[in-house]
């Protein structure tokens, strides 16, 4: 029988799944590493949360519009 958290497990790494399965466990070095990633990628996403603002794509869009219709006003003029 294979519990859910051991599915979780083989989806991230098969290798370790089987080497769990097989009576390996992880040193504390390496659990060591894996909380540090945990927190490394917990505070990226916080930082990447917080500058999350609409406002530069807003500006990208209306700079590009106004871009376009500049185009469009230069065209329709003949060019001159």
């Amino acid at each position: 029988m294979v519990t859910a958290s051991e599915l979780r497990e083989f989806l991230f790494c098969e290798r370790a799944w089987f080497l769990n399965r097989q009576g390996y466990r992880v040193s504390s070095e390496a659990e060591g590493h894996r909380a540090a990633g945990i927190v490394f990628h917990e505070v990226r996403a916080k930082a990447g949360r917080a500058g999350a603002s609409p406002w530069p794509l807003r500006w990208a869009i209306i700079l590009a519009a106004a871009g376009i219709a500049i185009l469009l006003l230069q065209f329709g003029s003949g060019g001159r």
